[in-house]
């Protein structure tokens, strides 16, 4: 998987004995505990009118985010083991580009020009997230800002094409880019050029973050075991090398949003090479038994989408607290919103 510009990233068993066994493909289990988390979302979806008075989507021949959302929603909820309800509570439907800094604003000609080798620099800016989330798209109910000020809804979702320059997840401190919102929340960037398995990608490394911040890296290294293979070039050589060395394959965990279990390289989800990984035992958290399984690609069907459904799957999510840190992950990656008791 390649991304293009426009979105960007936030930041003793033989080996024979071992394929031998058989492949773990455990079922996302439902949660045992009683909390739910309901998250409310606006979503502005940035779709401008070109020259013939077509949408851009349409005319790119590219998603709907309609039917990408309702995938989404789907299987974060199969993922959470139901913890986690998204509830879309406004859309705005923007027939224009966002702004960037300074007030830069593509036209239809000055974006078709970011279609070359080397785009001019206005393509890769960001947005100014400050004014895009601080305008009024309608005038019923107002800006983003005056939506999660009225506690309406919890996050902001953005949509776009290539280049409209969006962060996969931007968290926004309280009292910052919207200074009546007290609370910290997130923006998410989608791309309608992109399918689910990027929102879910998406999704991933905002886990990443805000669980790292929220558990700390010892205990998320335990769980991941492959962070460190981020710093690795994105070729994908034919077999492991000096720069992309093998997995141990006696000792795999869960992985993270780039690299499965068993991968040597960023996005190889469809690696049919066997490891031996305590990744279905973090449901036990933080009563780990050591308990380890046999997986490899069929685990997750080979797909990104399967990948990171399974893997989103592995956090803990039990009520409490142990040692300090919440038994239940998608609390961290949610701050806890709006949680409920069955």
């Amino acid at each position: 998987m390649v991304y293009r510009p426009g979105i960007a990233l936030a930041a003793g068993f033989g080996l024979a004995t071992l394929l031998s066994l058989p492949l773990s493909a455990a079922p996302v289990e439902a949660s045992s505990g009683r909390e739910h988390i309901r998250v409310g979302v606006e979503v502005l979806d940035f779709d401008p009118l070109l020259d013939d008075g077509r949408a851009l989507s349409v005319e790119r021949g590219w998603n709907d985010p309609v039917s990408l959302q309702e995938q989404y929603l789907n299987d974060v909820g199969t993922a959470s083991g139901g913890i986690v309800s998204q509830r879309l509570v406004h859309t705005s439907v923007v027939r224009d580009y966002p702004v960037k800094p300074g007030g830069f604003r593509f036209t239809n000609a000055t974006y078709q020009g970011c279609f070359v080798d080397s785009p001019p620099g206005y393509c890769t800016a960001l947005i100014d997230y400050g004014a895009v989330l601080n305008t009024v798209f309608d005038q019923r109910l107002g800006t983003a800002c005056d939506a999660l000020r009225q506690g309406r809804v919890d996050e902001v979702w953005l949509w776009g094409g290539p280049w409209f320059g969006y962060l996969e997840w931007r968290l926004v401190p309280g009292g910052t880019l919207c200074p009546a919102v007290r609370k910290p929340f997130v923006v998410m960037g989608f791309s309608y050029e992109r399918g689910e398995p990027e929102m879910l990608h998406d999704l991933g490394h905002r886990a990443e973050g805000l669980i790292q911040t929220g558990i700390g890296f010892g205990i998320w290294d335990r769980f991941d075991g492959q962070r460190g293979r981020y710093g690795q070039d994105f070729a994908c050589p034919a077999q492991p090398d000096a720069s992309h060395p093998e997995v141990d394959a006696t000792d795999a965990h869960a992985g993270n949003v780039h690299f499965p279990p068993n991968a040597y390289c960023h996005y190889q989800y469809d690696r049919d090479f066997g490891v031996l990984s305590d990744a279905d035992d973090w449901a036990n958290f933080p009563d780990l038994t050591g308990r380890r399984t046999v997986l490899n690609s069929n685990t997750w069907g080979g797909t990104q989408q399967g990948f990171l459904i399974w893997w989103l799957g592995r956090f803990p999510r039990h009520a409490g607290f142990a040692s300090g840190v919440e038994r239940d992950w998608w609390r961290y990656v949610y701050f806890a919103t709006r949680t409920v008791h069955a």
